[in-house]
């Protein structure tokens, strides 16, 4: 994980790619990301018990996030797949 102070630093690094993009995000965005209870509740001794729980509300947390690109989001068939493995209670 890289950070840059603007997009104009992220472009000027060496190692930047147009196809890089979509992975931007901002901090506001990554802070809110790492503060859903999937990452939060880890030190949980009940934390296993409620991963499906988590992760759902992870998943939801990534489509909240207002400026996450296509990088940061689940694609049509992989939210049917997390939806499936959560009805069958794979996670």
């Amino acid at each position: 994980m890289n950070f840059f102070r603007s997009e104009e630093h992220l472009r000027r690094w060496e190692g930047y790619e147009e196809k890089m993009g979509e992975g931007k995000i901002t901090l506001d965005s990554l802070i809110q990301l790492f503060g859903e209870p999937y990452f939060t509740n880890r030190g949980r001794p009940d934390y296993i018990s409620h991963f499906s729980e988590y992760m759902a509300g992870l998943v939801g947390g990534l489509d909240k996030l207002p400026d996450a690109g296509g990088f940061w989001k689940l694609s049509s068939f992989q939210t049917a797949a997390f939806n499936l493995a959560m009805k069958l209670g794979l996670l």
